[in-house]
C-alpha cells in the first residue's frame, strides 16, 4: 500500500528509483558485459568459433568477423524491439508494453546465460535485445509524459547516469570474475545478472500510474484527471486548473489528428513537418553512435591491451576505471541540460569527443611505430577525456530529444525510430570494430575524430532548441516558421526574446518532477 499511496515528488522519485534505474542499468550492463568474457578459457571452450586470443593469421581474422557478428547481433534485436513496441505502445499503454518488453528481455537473458553452443548464444542475444530495445523506447516516453517542462530534461537525462552505472558495473563484475576465468561461472553469472533488473521492472511497473497524456489520447479523461492529481504536489493541486489542462491537451490532440496515425505518416508532407522531425530523431542518434563511444564501451579492454600494449590485468582495471568515470561525467548532463539547453551540450560534446579521438589516434600511432611509456599514458588520458564529453550530450539527451519533438499520437513511433537508429549504428560499430583493430589499426580512431567535429556543425544548423517548452507547444515550434530550415532560428528567437505566453498554449505545470 506504500507505493500506491505516494504522490507528487515522492511518486516521481519512486518511479525513477524503481523503474528508470533498473531499465537503464539493464541497458548499460548489456552493452558491455559480454566484451569482458570473450577471452576467458571457460568461454572459449564452448564457443571456439569466436576465439581471437589463441589464433593468428587468417583464422584470427575470420574469428574476429564471427565475434563481431555474435556481439553485434544483440543490437539488431534491440532495433527490432524498439520498432516493434510501437505496435502495442499506443494501443495498450506505456505500462503494459513495458512489462511485456521486460519479460522478453528476461527470457533472452536466461537462454544466453545457459548457452552451450554458439547458436543458442545468438538466439539468446537476439531475444534479450528485442526486450531491451522495447524497454529503451518506452521508458523515456513514459518519463517525459509524466514530467513538467521546466525539469523534463534532467528527469530524462538522468537515465545517462544509470546507463553508465550499468556499463561500469559490467566492467567491475568482469574484473572480479577474471580471477576464476577457467570456471564457467565466470561468464554465466555475469550474463545472468540482468535478469534481476527485468524482474524489478515487471514487478514495480504495476504500482505506478499510466501516462496522463496517453490516457487523454484514449478519451479516458477521468483516469487522466486522477493521475494528474497524483503527479501534482500536495500544495499545488487545483482541480479546476487540472481540468483546463486536460481540455487543452485533448483539444490539441484533436487538432493534430482525426485518425490513428503510424510510421507512414512521418514521411507525408504537411504543416507539422513530421519528416523533418524524423530526420532529427535519426540524426541525433546517429551522432550518439558514430562518434565512437561504444568502441570503448564494448571493446575497452581490447583497446588498452592491443592498441596501448598494456598487460591483461592492467587493461581490465583501466577499462573498468574509464567506465566508472563515465558515471561521474554523466552527472554534468543532469546538472546542465535544463539550464543551458539541449543544443549547446550536443555541440560541446561532439567537439570534445572529436578532438579526443584525434589525439588518441596520434598516441596509438606513436605506440605502433615507436613504443613509449609517455604515449601510452597520454592515450589513457584521452580515453578518459572522451568519456568526459560523451555523457554531456549523448548518454540520455538523444533519447529525450527524440521523445519531446514528437506529436502525442506519434511520440512512441518517433522515440522508437530514434532508439532503432541508435541500435542500428551500434550494430555497425560493434560489427566492424574487431576487423578494424586488425586491419587499419590507429587510423580507425581518425574516422571518429572527423565525424565528431563534423556533426557539431550539423547540430548547430539543423537542430532547434526544445528546452523549457511543453510537449504540446512543440507542434507550433515546428509549424509556425515559413520553411523547415527556419525552425532552428525561430527556436532561438523564442528562447531569447519572445515570452512563453506568445505561443498561445499553457504548459502542463501540475505534473510533478524530482
Amino acid at each position: 500500500m506504500g507505493l500506491l499511496s505516494l504522490r507528487g515528488t515522492a511518486l516521481a522519485r519512486a518511479r525513477v528509483c524503481l523503474i528508470v534505474v533498473p531499465s537503464f542499468l539493464l541497458f548499460g550492463y548489456n552493452q558491455s558485459n559480454i566484451g569482458g568474457v570473450l577471452n576467458y578459457p571457460s568461454f572459449i571452450k564452448y564457443f571456439p568459433e569466436i576465439d581471437t586470443s589463441n589464433t593468428s593469421g587468417a583464422v584470427k581474422a575470420n574469428n574476429a568477423k564471427v565475434q563481431g557478428t555474435v556481439v553485434a547481433i544483440y543490437t539488431i534485436g534491440c532495433l527490432i524491439g524498439a520498432l516493434g513496441i510501437t505496435q502495442i505502445g499506443n494501443r495498450i499503454g506505456r505500462r503494459k508494453s513495458l512489462i511485456i518488453a521486460a519479460a522478453i528481455a528476461a527470457i533472452g537473458q536466461i537462454i544466453q546465460s545457459s548457452s552451450f553452443s554458439i547458436g543458442q548464444l545468438v538466439v539468446g542475444r537476439i531475444i534479450s535485445g528485442i526486450g531491451n530495445g522495447g524497454v529503451n523506447a518506452v521508458v523515456p516516453v513514459w518519463q517525459s509524459e509524466c514530467t513538467a517542462p521546466k525539469s523534463r530534461g534532467k528527469n530524462v537525462v538522468i537515465i545517462g547516469i544509470f546507463i553508465s552505472s550499468g556499463i561500469a558495473a559490467a566492467g567491475w563484475v568482469n574484473v572480479g570474475f577474471s580471477f576464476i576465468k577457467n570456471n564457467e561461472v565466470a561468464w554465466r553469472f555475469p550474463l545472468a545478472v540482468p535478469i534481476l533488473f527485468t524482474m524489478m521492472i515487471m514487478t514495480f511497473t504495476l504500482f505506478f500510474p499510466e501516462s496522463p497524456r496517453w490516457l487523454i489520447s484514449k478519451g479516458r479523461l477521468e483516469e487522466a484527471f486522477d493521475t494528474m492529481r497524483k503527479l501534482s504536489r500536495e500544495d499545488s493541486i487545483d482541480d479546476a486548473n487540472i481540468r483546463v489542462e486536460i481540455d487543452n491537451i485533448s483539444s490539441l490532440l484533436q487538432e493534430g489528428s482525426q485518425s490513428e496515425r503510424g510510421f507512414l505518416d512521418l514521411i507525408k508532407p504537411g504543416r507539422q513537418r513530421l519528416f523533418y522531425r524524423m530526420g532529427l530523431a535519426i540524426g541525433i542518434n546517429f551522432c550518439a553512435q558514430m562518434t565512437g563511444a561504444n568502441v570503448i564501451s564494448y571493446y575497452g579492454s581490447t583497446i588498452f591491451k592491443e592498441s596501448l600494449g598494456l598487460e591483461e590485468k592492467k587493461a581490465a582495471l583501466l577499462n573498468a576505471g574509464v567506465l566508472t568515470w563515465k558515471i561521474v561525467a554523466a552527472i554534468s548532463a543532469y546538472l546542465s541540460v535544463d539550464r543551458f539547453g539541449r543544443k549547446p551540450l550536443f555541440i560541446i560534446a561532439c567537439l570534445g569527443m572529436g578532438l579526443s579521438m584525434a589525439a588518441l589516434a596520434g598516441c596509438v600511432w606513436a605506440i605502433d611505430y615507436r613504443y613509449t611509456f609517455g604515449a601510452s599514458v597520454a592515450a589513457t588520458f584521452f580515453l578518459f577525456s572522451f568519456m568526459t564529453f560523451f555523457p554531456l550530450g549523448f548518454l540520455g539527451a538523444n533519447f529525450l530529444y527524440s521523445a519531446e519533438i514528437a506529436p502525442q499520437d506519434l511520440r512512441i513511433h518517433l522515440a522508437a525510430i530514434g532508439t532503432a537508429t541508435h541500435w542500428l549504428f551500434n550494430f555497425v560499430i560493434v560489427e566492424i570494430t574487431p576487423i578494424a583493430f586488425v586491419t587499419i589499426k590507429w587510423r580507425y580512431y581518425i574516422v571518429y575524430a572527423v565525424i565528431g567535429v563534423s556533426v557539431a556543425g550539423f547540430v548547430y544548423f539543423f537542430f532547434p532548441e526544445t528546452n523549457s517548452r511543453s510537449l504540446e507547444e512543440m507542434d507550433e515550434l515546428f509549424s509556425d516558421p515559413e520553411h523547415w530550415w527556419k525552425v532552428p532560428s525561430y527556436a532561438r528567437v523564442l528562447r531569447t526574446g519572445m515570452p512563453e505566453a506568445s505561443l498561445g498554449k499553457p504548459s502542463v505545470s501540475h505534473i510533478e518532477s524530482i
